[in-house]
């Protein structure tokens, strides 16, 4: 066992590897924007991700668990470079 985290070893798109090729599929900025938009209208942090979670599990059916996480590595990952 390498004892690292997995989340500090891999990245979304590979957690995610049903998703379509990242550079064309638009799916990561229509999820980011809607929960920004959300979030914006006072919606908590955890009900913008499960709806938009169910967002992307529209257009990319997959298990809940696996949505969620790239869902929140997504949003992660936003606000790392807005910090920034």
């Amino acid at each position: 066992m390498s004892g690292a985290h997995p989340s500090e070893s891999v990245t979304c798109h590979e957690v995610f590897d049903k998703a379509e090729d990242p550079d064309t599929c638009k799916c990561k900025g229509i999820v980011l924007n809607a929960y920004s938009a959300l979030r914006h209208d006072g919606v908590s942090e955890r009900e913008a991700i499960k709806i938009v979670t169910k967002v992307l599990k529209y257009h990319h059916p997959s298990p809940s668990v696996e949505a969620k996480t790239v869902v929140e590595c997504w949003v992660f990952e936003q606000s790392q470079s807005s910090a920034h």
